[in-house]
């Protein structure tokens, strides 16, 4: 069973970038940032603990979304702009490591939070990613679109057949002193 962790957007910013996913394609997540990329686990309910533990002292924070981007041709994204959300990434995986199964060589080029809109690899055309594009920008232009994260999802796999669920949400502490 693969796990991975995301924020969620609410309900406005969610069902407006869903809307444009789903008139070209099926991007198979709901809109999402990751947090963590999927992991196999060695000790599931002390990774889950931890993220727990790291939630309960961080305070819920502002994620603005500024523009959309691009991975070269495969990955069509919403940018994502929130310091806080970099440090909860900073302190979230170093204490996360232990609980997952090594993945041999990860990648080093540092934290890129962004929204997923489509990815290639989904049936996503080119000429889907422009269309695409110039909703969402048509959408960011209208004000400045930023939300509150209050928690953290859990994602799992519970076999290589299934997609990704929701496993539950984790809140952060509103009392906590950290940040």
């Amino acid at each position: 069973m693969k796990y991975f962790l995301g924020i969620v957007p609410p309900d406005s910013i969610y069902t407006r970038l869903l809307q444009i996913q789903k008139a070209h394609g099926d991007n198979r997540l709901e809109p999402h940032i990751t947090l963590r990329l999927p992991v196999s686990l060695v000790h599931a309910d002390q990774w889950i603990q931890t993220i727990a533990n790291v939630a309960a002292g961080f305070k819920p924070f502002q994620v603005v979304l500024p523009g959309t981007g691009t991975f070269g041709t495969r990955v069509l994204f919403v940018s994502v702009s929130s310091d806080p959300l970099a440090q909860l990434y900073d302190l979230l995986i170093p204490v996360l490591k232990p609980f997952e199964v090594p993945q041999g060589v990860e990648r080093h080029d540092g934290y890129h939070p962004h929204l997923t809109l489509g990815r290639s690899w989904c049936g996503f055309t080119v000429e889907d990613f422009r269309k695409m594009r110039e909703l969402a920008d048509e959408y960011l232009a209208e004000g400045n679109i930023a939300f509150t994260v209050n928690s953290i999802r859990i994602y799992h796999k519970p076999d290589a057949h299934a997609g990704y669920r929701t496993f539950s949400d984790v809140p952060l502490s509103p009392l906590s002193p950290l940040l």
